[in-house]
């Protein structure tokens, strides 16, 4: 495609950074039991928030509500730490979702009653999403 190719040659002449075509992606192990989630990569287009939520007994996720959550800008990010408003345990499985910044700029209003602002971001009809385990 000559799009494609001449997209290719901008970025290897002038240094642009690919990754604003590429999808947003979240990379992230397995965490120890505390107070924060390390997410080791993560890459979006469009400002945004990296959230926590828990999990059910069944080990599902339980949204809307969130037990943490931090704002990032569009780029990618290494290292990326979220607070979490409790301690988690040995056990626990959590999933850590990408938000897309839809309201107030840099103020995570997505929740239990309010849903239609700062809302998942989706790829090709789901949410990006990783479950994480606690060990």
């Amino acid at each position: 495609m000559m799009i494609r190719h001449s997209l290719t040659a901008m970025t290897l002449t002038f240094g642009l950074v690919a990754s604003a075509l590429a999808a947003p992606s979240l990379e992230v192990a397995e965490q120890a039991p505390g107070r924060t989630v390390m997410v080791a990569g993560v890459s979006v287009a469009e400002d945004g928030f990296v959230v926590v939520h828990e999990s059910d007994g069944e080990g599902k996720i339980v949204a809307p509500a969130s037990i943490g959550h931090v704002a990032v800008a569009a780029g990618d990010h290494a290292a990326v730490e979220v607070p979490l408003a409790r301690e988690v345990a040995a056990g626990e499985r959590l999933y850590v979702m990408l938000h897309r910044d839809t309201g107030t700029p840099g103020e995570y209003a997505f929740g239990p009653g309010a849903v239609k602002v700062d809302p998942p971001l989706v790829v090709d009809g789901k949410p990006v999403v990783r479950p994480v385990a606690v060990q």
